[in-house]
């Protein structure tokens, strides 16, 4: 469905490819999300500040993708800068709980990239970040709604370049070489999303492994007040980190470390 109040008299898409009107959105979503455990109707909004309102208090099964989200948050308050018509953002209600979802979520944008665009690898910085070589092409924000989980998920798909701060941490698909159309991108993503919802923790969690690219790495974080720096020997990323500092090992907990810097 398309939510009425969002709809403005522009509905033509003007990003790669050919235009897509935002009145085939809701349809092929639907169908995306036909047949799905977990996901089940689509719901697009033509513009909102983050999908992550627009999906609170909404029904278990419903995906909420804005056709341009302009202040979209991130983990620990942080905001996204409007990405126009460059990116993609989703929140699915999900009736599941429980900190393995971010794992999944990530996973799941990850096989979705590499689905549309198969010359990309993305890797997964934990806890939340969609890397391509080093640098951040998504993220995702898991906030609860009463019984449910919000799982939101942010791409940048056509940007050309990102300014000031970014231009040395964040990336696109069309800057990694790919030109990948924003609605076949979602229509990867939310059959991926269901599946790894439906195959559970053990599995979010060895997938997370499997496209970790923090391992072997020399971090430096922030944990309890204090900035702890070594090498990633290991993660368990539900648990804790082991980092290899001059001192020996530590095993830093991986709800409350923030990593701030990587190499």
């Amino acid at each position: 469905m398309i939510d009425p109040s969002s709809i403005g008299s522009d509905g033509i898409e003007r990003g790669v490819g050919a235009p897509v009107p935002i009145e085939a959105w809701p349809d092929r979503l639907d169908a995306a999300c036909s047949g799905r455990s977990f996901l089940r109707r689509a719901v697009v909004v033509r513009e909102t500040g983050s999908t992550q309102d627009v999906a609170r208090g909404r029904a278990a099964g419903d995906v909420v993708v804005a056709w341009r989200q302009t202040s979209g948050r991130g983990r620990d308050g942080r905001t996204w800068a409007d990405t126009g018509l460059g990116g993609v953002a989703i929140t699915a209600v999900a009736s599941v709980r429980g900190s393995w979802i971010a794992l999944a979520a990530g996973v799941a944008a990850a096989e979705a990239i590499e689905r549309v665009a198969p010359s990309i690898t993305v890797g997964l910085k934990w806890p939340n970040d969609l890397m391509i070589e080093g640098r951040k092409v998504g993220g995702v924000l898991i906030e609860r709604d009463g019984d449910a989980s919000l799982i939101g998920i942010g791409i940048n798909v056509s940007q050309p370049s990102f300014g000031g701060e970014l231009s040395e941490r964040a990336t696109s698909l069309a800057m990694a070489g790919a030109t990948v159309d924003r609605l076949a991108l979602l229509e990867a993503l939310v059959p991926a999303l269901d599946r790894q919802l439906a195959a559970g923790e053990a599995a979010a969690i060895d997938a997370f492994r499997a496209r970790d690219m923090l391992r072997g790495r020399m971090v430096r974080l922030r944990w309890g007040g204090a900035i702890v720096e070594g090498r990633v020997e290991s993660i368990d990323p539900l648990v804790s980190i082991r980092i290899r500092t001059p001192a020996g090992p530590v095993d830093v907990d991986a709800s409350t470390a923030r990593i701030e810097s990587f190499r």
